[in-house]
């Protein structure tokens, strides 16, 4: 649109540049006729350079001001040119504002608009004609339609090509949307290529030799194989996604979890009654967002692991619940216990397998232990915090 509106105006500036050079005896006074071209091309070049400049059509209000500028031309050299050579190109006017009118057609959206400013360059040369240069009214009213009609064409082909626009945009984005789904998926099967040619097939090749002497600790590698083994396979995919239910998440994998422990020797007791009551009470505001259900689901597995390896027991308690605006996973081993004291980062690893997941989203971590004791981690995520919410 931008290339037509100057490639009209710019023809239309080359007819009055043909006209003002074979008609110009014509003129009376030829100063004035001279003065006259000199203010169409003035008043054309400053349009074209404010839609290069815009690199788009110039604004409506430009062409509010271009319909009366044309009005005025028309008016003025019609009173230059005398009655015998009004109907020639001393009337320079007229062919070039009939060109100029397909501007409003491109520039204004609104039909009627579009209509109403082709109407007022319409009129102008209709009243000149008939009252100035002596046309019939039947000559002078249909060379004053095409006006109306170019306006109105240029504003259905540039409604078209808006529309047309509109809907490449569109395609456009849907097809940046696929390849960015597609690029990710693609980074997702290398990943899945790169953990199974590495990872899975170091842990299948522990779990089935005697490398690992420990009965409980070969049966959980051999768990975590067979997970690994299905997240390769898209069995297992990675939560956060949107509309994700985080609340529901967490059950289930605390749930899942409880199920992978007692695989490889750990009893877990598992308490998530009231967790999944609020998570069935509407209204409540207290939906665990995605990422954090995952962040926790992982530091318990974590904590479990701890136990299996050092605490020395078989059984242990995972509590979930909502505790005010805040989400708590508590758990608690009756095995040997520890020194938080004497144990950098408060025990066992706890601060890189633990702490680090929990932090991650805007939580915090407490451990209580003694020797002799048992254990009892308790990982809180308020959910009101920024990164839990906008996780």
């Amino acid at each position: 649109m931008l290339r037509a509106y100057v490639l009209f105006r710019l023809g239309g500036l080359l007819q009055v540049a043909v006209g003002a050079v074979a008609t110009h005896p014509h003129y009376r006074p030829l100063w004035a006729g001279l003065a006259l071209c000199a203010a169409v091309f003035a008043e054309s070049l400053a349009l074209v350079a404010v839609a290069l400049r815009r690199r788009r059509v110039p604004p409506p209000v430009l062409a509010v001001a271009d319909s009366a500028v044309l009005a005025v031309a028309l008016v003025v050299g019609g009173g230059l040119a005398d009655r015998t050579h009004g109907s020639t190109w001393a009337y320079f006017a007229y062919p070039f504002s009939l060109l100029a009118s397909i501007g409003f057609g491109l520039v204004v959206t609104r039909l009627p608009a579009v209509l109403a400013l082709a109407a007022v360059p319409a009129s102008a040369y209709a009243a000149t004609a008939v009252l100035r240069l002596g046309e019939p009214v039947w000559n002078a009213v249909p060379n004053a339609v095409p006006y109306l009609a170019n306006a109105g064409i240029a504003w259905a082909v540039a409604r078209a090509l808006r529309r047309t626009g509109r809907e490449l945009d569109a395609a456009t984005s849907t097809a940046a949307a696929r390849e960015a789904e597609l690029a990710a998926e693609r980074e997702r099967v290398r990943h899945a290529r790169l953990l199974h040619d590495r990872v899975l097939q170091t842990l299948e090749t522990l779990a089935r030799t005697p490398w690992i002497t420990d009965p409980g600790l070969r049966a959980h590698v051999r768990a975590e194989a067979v997970w690994l083994r299905g997240f390769v396979r898209g069995e297992h995919p990675a939560p956060g996604g949107a509309g994700t239910d985080g609340t529901a998440h967490l059950v289930h994998g605390l749930s899942s979890l409880a199920e992978d422990m007692a695989r490889v020797g750990l009893a877990v007791e598992l308490n998530t009654a009231q967790l999944r009551s609020a998570g069935r009470r509407e209204g409540t505001g207290a939906a665990v967002p995605a990422l954090v259900a995952e962040a926790l689901v992982d530091a318990t597995r974590e904590a479990l692991a701890n136990v299996l390896r050092h605490a020395g027991t078989e059984r242990a308690v995972v509590r979930a619940e909502l505790s005010g605006n805040a989400v708590l996973v508590s758990v608690l081993d009756n095995g040997t216990g520890f020194d938080p004291s004497a144990v950098p980062g408060g025990g066992l690893g706890l601060r890189s397998s633990v702490r680090d997941r929990v932090t991650g989203v805007g939580g915090r971590v407490q451990v209580e232990s003694a020797p002799g004791s048992g254990t009892y981690v308790e990982m809180r995520v308020s959910l009101s915090a920024t990164g839990a919410r906008h996780s």
